[in-house]
């Protein structure tokens, strides 16, 4: 029977002064924008790498300064269900936000597809999908910010890159009305655009895009998904970021 090759893991523990409240919700924040897996409350851990091993030293080093305790260890699983569970939440929380911009993209496309089809570009639709890719720029942005898991999610993070990337091209492509051009690009990643085609004109719909809230908390699971596309856009949504799962068994 073949081992199961260890995983290296990097464990924060740390303490706060309970006053002022805000640097408890700072050190939060850090570790939520870090995706790091909450074993219990002051202990986190994600997957070690460099990358990782650099953040957790400097938010080691900021919570000393802050007049709190921090360390750090490298640990090893001993329980390989338990390891593989708290994996799975990890990097279905990471994948999440790449789905977030795929979905977004995909949604982006079927309008363009609509445009193409209508050669109906204006100024509007110019300004709405202007706005949504900036948008999906962001989220974008902020799911790589969160992802500190490499390998592990290199599939999805280059899935939502070329979702990013053709929509940049039929944008540039509908700026010069170029159609055909368009229409081909869409039919060669047709594999990008919703099964279900039904989607109403830009016209005739409410705006693609509002105000979104922009926010640095960690983002994970399906309902945050949906919050991040729905404000993507412009449909208000008072879902709250979904908080990591937590776990009160130990290493």
């Amino acid at each position: 029977m073949q081992q199961r090759e260890a995983i290296r893991w990097l464990q924060l523990t740390y303490k706060v002064p309970s006053e002022p409240s805000q640097k408890r919700v700072w050190v939060w924040r850090r570790l939520q924008n870090l995706g790091a897996f909450a074993l219990q409350n002051s202990v986190y851990l994600l997957p070690y790498s460099e990358e990782v091993e650099k953040h957790f030293r400097q938010l080691a080093h900021e919570i000393h300064e802050m007049g709190g305790e921090a360390s750090i260890f490298s640990v090893t699983a001993l329980d390989g269900d338990n390891e593989h569970r708290i994996l799975q939440v990890i990097v279905a929380a990471r994948e999440g936000e790449y789905n977030t911009v795929i979905k977004v993209c995909s949604r982006f496309l079927a309008k363009a597809r609509w445009v193409v089809q209508t050669q109906g570009w204006s100024d509007q639709v110019h300004a709405e999908f202007a706005e949504v890719l900036e948008k999906v720029h962001v989220l974008f942005r902020t799911a790589k910010r969160h992802d500190m898991l490499g390998i592990l999610t290199a599939t999805k993070r280059a899935s939502a890159a070329e979702a990013l990337m053709v929509s940049e091209q039929v944008f540039r492509m509908l700026l010069d009305q170029e159609y055909t051009r368009a229409n081909r690009l869409l039919e060669m990643h047709s594999d990008l655009l919703p099964v279900a085609m039904e989607v109403e004109s830009p016209a005739a719909s409410k705006q693609l895009v509002g105000q979104t809230e922009q926010s640095g908390q960690y983002a994970g699971g399906e309902d945050s998904d949906r919050q991040e596309e729905e404000n993507a856009y412009g449909r208000r949504s008072n879902t709250s970021t979904v908080e990591n799962a937590r776990d009160s068994n130990h290493y």
